[in-house]
């Protein structure tokens, strides 16, 4: 007989009904609350010389064609409250493919970002490497991680003027042999990282760090395993896989972006005397 809280004739454990219901708590958060939340735009920085940016082709070193796509489109969106004016992702890549033949982010080592930025017309361009889009699920160990790095570059002078990495995870674990074994894992990839085949990832701070927002302990490694394997399938059938990690990741890399310059108006210029006015004399008389 199958009473309440058992599955399949078993009893699920206090620790799974747990994880089972933060799963869903997550899932209706991702799907229900949408994509369309509100940021605070910040303060206009009138000093910095670059307004219209365009993002590039992430070069994606992952084999998930959409991660790269989510990544560059939230990406997008949020630079878009920081005072700046971003190009529409449809242009930049009509753009890139018709006058340059680019249509994937590590062609863009190819060139510099001079000829780009004159092709684009932008006064900056947002270059990102996605190194991992991962949905990891072994039933002890279980991991959701999401690691980026971007940067900023003046098309004018190719001076990287702002850059920053991270990497997010989340897990669900299967026991104590769940724990020891994620600690083992979080050893071995940091030991084996390797950024020098990747041109252009010495510029970007952070890329090394990691950091943890979910851990969803079970009793049992079934169980670990059943709750990933279940969040997996309900967040790709809702177009959401990996986007709470993906989110995180970009809200705590661009916060320490600095803001754009706002409208060309509010842009800081050398001060010049007007035309025909001695300041000299205004202020010989206000004494």
């Amino acid at each position: 007989m199958t009473g309440a809280g058992t599955h399949g004739g078993k009893a699920i454990s206090s620790y799974g009904k747990s994880a089972l219901l933060s799963l869903f708590l997550l899932l209706f958060l991702l799907g229900c609350a949408g994509t369309r939340r509100q940021w605070a735009e910040v303060p206009p920085n009138p000093y910095n010389p670059v307004f219209t940016i365009a993002v590039l082709p992430l070069n994606n070193t992952t084999n998930d064609v959409g991660g790269s796509q989510l990544v560059r489109q939230e990406l997008q969106r949020k630079l878009s409250r920081r005072q700046y004016s971003v190009m529409d992702l449809k242009d930049v890549d009509r753009v890139l493919r018709d006058k340059m033949g680019i249509t994937l982010g590590h062609q863009l080592e190819l060139t510099t970002p001079q000829e780009v930025g004159k092709t684009l017309g932008v006064d900056g361009l947002v270059y990102g490497y996605l190194l991992n889009f991962d949905d990891i699920t072994t039933g002890v160990y279980n991991v959701k991680q999401v690691r980026a790095g971007f940067k900023l570059v003046e098309t004018a002078t190719g001076r990287v003027i702002w850059a920053r990495g991270l990497g997010v995870k989340s897990f669900v674990v299967g026991g104590r042999e769940g724990a020891a074994l994620t600690a083992i894992k979080e050893l071995a990839t940091r030991d084996n990282e390797i950024f020098s085949t990747i041109k252009g990832l010495k510029d970007i701070p952070g890329l090394r760090d990691w950091q943890t927002i979910r851990v969803l302990p079970t009793e049992k490694i079934g169980e670990a395993a059943v709750l990933s394997l279940g969040e997996s399938l309900v967040t790709r059938a809702l177009g959401v896989h990996l986007r709470a990690e993906t989110r995180v990741l970009l809200n705590r890399v661009i916060r320490t972006m600095p803001a754009g310059p706002g409208a060309p108006s509010l842009r800081r210029k050398p001060f010049l005397p007007a035309e025909g006015v001695c300041y000299l004399c205004i202020s010989v008389s206000l004494n």
